[in-house]
């Protein structure tokens, strides 16, 4: 009896991680064609981006330093997190005066969307595609606060064009939310 049921415990298991695997690439199936469907519509045309039709998807942000590439989506709920990174909508658009701020998930068992937003520093670059512009920022400020603070994403200075990206830390836990601010420089 107890070989029968370890026999179980060990074909549940491998279940278990072919399930988390199959998620994991579905989704980063599904955010590759978001983004190369969004280069290849917006990079061939002259058209502003808002004149596609390309769902809610406005832009692509690419965080070199943590080979990062990104739909990015408007909004932030869920449904939308799931397959992406989402636009506060309240806040500025890329390349506009204020604060363009932006959300993501971290995935806990691959290398997706927010996960290694950690391992940023001062000083790195940040990049956002949008319409046919590409936007580049560099990281001013890093800092990690409660999920009550959400007066990080406003804009600290409507002269300014700033980014700001916001996820969930320490892995594994999410009790307090990482901020990562960058400033516009081209």
């Amino acid at each position: 009896m107890k070989r029968i049921f370890g026999k179980l415990l060990i074909a549940f298991g491998a279940c278990v991680i072919c399930g988390v695997l199959y998620l994991n690439y579905t989704t980063s199936k599904i955010n590759n064609k978001m983004v190369e469907d969004y280069k290849e519509t917006i990079i061939t045309s002259d058209i502003k981006n808002d004149e596609y039709n390309l769902g809610d998807v406005i832009g692509v942000l690419n965080i070199p330093k943590i080979d990062l590439e990104v739909a990015i989506k408007r909004g932030i709920d869920n449904e939308i997190l799931k397959d992406a990174v989402g636009h506060f909508e309240n806040t500025s658009m890329p390349g506009e005066y204020g604060n363009f701020a932006v959300a993501g998930h971290r995935a806990y068992t691959s290398n997706k969307f927010f996960s290694n937003l950690d391992e940023l520093q001062v000083g790195d670059e940040i990049n956002v595609l949008s319409g046919n512009e590409e936007f580049k920022y560099k990281v001013n400020n890093i800092e990690v606060v409660t999920p009550d603070k959400v007066d990080v994403v406003d804009s600290t200075d409507k002269n300014k064009k700033e980014i700001t990206l916001v996820t969930c830390t320490p892995k594994y836990i999410g009790s307090h939310r990482l901020i990562v601010k960058g400033e516009y420089i081209k």
